[in-house]
Order: structure tokens, then C-alpha cells, then sequence
């Protein structure tokens, strides 16, 4: 019968080696918890990386005058929304 304690905190020396892998495996709510935390840290990140880089393209097209183009066209739909 499983053990319905709370799982241990892992430390990253124990799943460097191939005992702590094993146990981690062997316990769908550690591989569960360390799998989840890991993709939200990626989600996030990138979404955070993703905001810099429009940010930075942004300031960089606002400094060099914009885009002429794209100016045209958006004020041509902001005209026939009006």
C-alpha cells in the first residue's frame, strides 16, 4: 500500500545520480511536482522574453521614425472604422 505522507523536497545533488532518478520515477507525485514546476518556469520565461523583445523592436521602430507602411495601413482601418 503507498505511502500518502507528503513527498520529500528533492535536492539537485540527488538527482544528479541515478538513485535519486530512480526515485523520482518511481513516485508519479515527485515526477509530477518536478515536471509541473519546471514548465511553469519555461512558460514564464518565455513569456517574459517574448514582452522584452516586442518591447525592444517597439522602442527601436519608435526611434527610427516607424514604419511608413504599416502606418498607412492602420490609419487607412482606423478610417473605415469610422
Amino acid at each position: 500500500m503507498p505511502d500518502k505522507s507528503e513527498p520529500q523536497p528533492i535536492k539537485a545533488e540527488k538527482i544528479v545520480s541515478l538513485d535519486g532518478i530512480m526515485e523520482i520515477l518511481a513516485s508519479p507525485r515527485k515526477l509530477f511536482w518536478l515536471n509541473f514546476k519546471a514548465g511553469f518556469v519555461r512558460g514564464f520565461a518565455g513569456v517574459l522574453g517574448a514582452a522584452l523583445a516586442i518591447i525592444l523592436v517597439g522602442l527601436m521602430v519608435a526611434n527610427l521614425g516607424g514604419v511608413p507602411i504599416i502606418g498607412e495601413f492602420i490609419k487607412q482601418i482606423g478610417s473605415a472604422v469610422k
